[in-house]
């Protein structure tokens, strides 16, 4: 009786697959999860930087009403601005890093009296075509455009 030692070249062969795809399926989660960490960090990048701009824009409506109803449009508002320019077709450069911060002021938008205020920041990444800000956050509110405290 003979006794066999050691493996087939075709043991070893399909050992040496069930392995790669091991290997590959461990590789494919981690890429996925780092690329579903990355656009999560920018999802909330792009939040943050929406709440802040409507918060800029609230402080420009409570600082000068009167002004404030002359708003209506578009504006870019940039990283460390605290006034809106003068009204644009669109937004097209980054300026909050590598974000795009847009607010649309809709004077009448809610209301009588209250303006719609939208600010939207459009961010990309790998998932989007070359030169696109496919994905976008925004917050929206109403903002009333009567002063509650009128001079004596």
């Amino acid at each position: 009786m003979r006794y066999e030692c050691g493996q087939t070249l075709i043991e070893t062969l399909a050992a040496l697959a069930i392995i790669s795809i091991v290997i590959s399926a461990i590789a494919i989660s981690v890429t996925t999860a780092l690329s579903n960490a990355t656009f999560n960090k920018d999802q909330a990048l792009a939040t943050q930087y929406a709440r802040q701009g409507l918060e800029i824009v609230t402080k420009i409506r409570d600082d000068n009403y009167a002004a404030f109803t002359a708003k209506n449009g578009t504006f870019c508002l940039g990283k460390g601005q605290t006034m809106l320019g003068s009204s644009v077709p669109s937004c097209i450069v980054p300026n909050v890093d590598q974000y795009i911060r847009t607010v649309m002021i809709q004077q009448g938008g809610c209301g009588v009296n209250v303006a719609k205020v939208t600010v939207s920041v459009a961010f990309t990444n790998g998932k989007c075509s070359v030169g696109s800000y496919c994905h976008v956050q925004a917050d929206t509110s109403c903002l009333s455009t009567v002063n509650p405290v009128q001079a004596p």
